[in-house]
């Protein structure tokens, strides 16, 4: 939430946003279609050092925040994030910023203690320079509700700021978010973890010159990573995962062609996540089956209200356009398959045929195929 942007666009120029905005109207529209509101309280908008009343600013601006938008107010928000990435261009140490979040936690719980009060972006371990070290949480836990992490799949940072699929062996997409659960459990035992944002950069467009190392991956790819980038986390102790972002104007560099639509019109990764959705959302992560970063992922979603239904879902996890066949004996009566779409009408049927040992042979691919079994 911010009433002022400042971010530059591709010709170098900032650009503003300085117009009122009626977050009742605004907020109030998303949560009459059932939307929960996080908000991102942007602290770094103005660096540490070139704010003399932070103290007083932040305890009224929290109170008055949590006080008019909390849930036990005009109940617009349900959450709210101490800041975004405040240690981006150093403008806050973990020392200041540890300063700043006591005070705005403190005056947001007084404001509203329904409120979830949620950390900004951290990492556990060397991070990357945009989240705070996750020890600035270490003795708060009574100031917070929720951990937040922000990761994304980076082979290689600045200039070409390559990404990669979310299994790769060579990047610790799942492996670094493991650490920071593996740090809440020694350090704040219960407290939920979510990841506020990851995704994949993919636009129709070649970069500019003064930008011409940067690399994105294909439409299909994001679907696919995008799509298995939510499987993988079903498998670990994340209890949110926010895809960055939802819309994008097709411009090729950092962070710009990340949405499932591009200028409002839906991209591969769109339709792919809707199936996704229509599949497993009354589904929950039951076990892995197979995983396999050379061969096959293979795991197992259970039906929340009626545990004979099944969901397997299989996929190779190469990188590589790698397809083979595989054999998998099912646990019960096979009900349909359908290979993840890419299109509004894609027809996603495959048809498998079971022989007497319910055993079923499925070619596998880069994207996933769901298989509906009933036990």
């Amino acid at each position: 939430m911010a009433k002022h942007i400042d971010w530059k666009d591709d010709s170098g120029k900032f650009r503003s946003w300085n117009r009122k905005i009626d977050w009742k109207e605004l907020y109030g529209e998303w949560v009459k279609l059932g939307l929960e509101i996080d908000a991102t309280i942007q602290i770094e908008a103005v660096a540490y050092k070139d704010w003399p009343d932070r103290q007083k600013n932040l305890a009224e601006y929290g109170k008055a925040f949590a006080g008019y938008f909390g849930p036990s107010h005009a109940n617009l928000v349900t959450s709210a994030e101490i800041g975004n990435e405040p240690a981006g261009n150093k403008k806050y140490t973990p020392e200041q910023y540890k300063e700043v979040f006591r005070i705005m936690a403190r005056a947001l719980r007084e404001g509203d203690p329904k409120l979830k009060i949620v950390s900004c972006a951290v990492q556990a371990g060397k991070t990357d320079g945009y989240c705070q070290p996750i020890d600035v949480l270490k003795g708060e836990s009574a100031l917070y509700d929720v951990i937040n992490l922000h990761q994304y799949a980076l082979l290689k940072g600045w200039p070409s700021f390559e990404r990669t699929f979310p299994e790769d062996p060579n990047f610790r997409f799942i492996g670094i978010l493991q650490d920071a659960i593996a740090w809440r459990d020694q350090n704040a035992p219960g407290k939920p973890v979510w990841l506020t944002e990851f995704g994949y950069d993919a636009s129709s467009k070649q970069p500019a010159p003064n930008n011409k190392d940067w690399k994105d991956c294909t439409d299909l790819q994001q679907a696919q990573w995008i799509v298995r980038s939510f499987l993988s986390l079903c498998a670990i102790d994340i209890e949110r995962a926010y895809l960055y972002f939802f819309n994008d104007g097709d411009s090729p560099s950092f962070h710009a062609s990340s949405g499932i639509t591009r200028n409002m019109e839906p991209k591969m990764s769109y339709w792919a996540m809707a199936h996704l959705y229509k599949s497993l959302g009354d589904y929950r992560m039951k076990s892995v089956i197979e995983k396999d970063t050379k061969g096959a992922y293979v795991f197992e979603f259970v039906n929340g209200q009626y545990p004979t239904k099944l969901v397997w879902v299989a996929w190779s996890p190469t990188g590589r356009e790698l397809e083979m066949q595989k054999d998998l004996k099912i646990p019960g009566k096979l009900i349909k398959a359908e290979r993840m779409p890419t299109t509004k009408d894609e027809k996603t049927a495959v048809a498998l045929t079971p022989d007497d040992k319910n055993t079923v042979r499925i070619q596998l691919t880069e994207s996933p195929l769901y298989i509906w079994i009933e036990k």
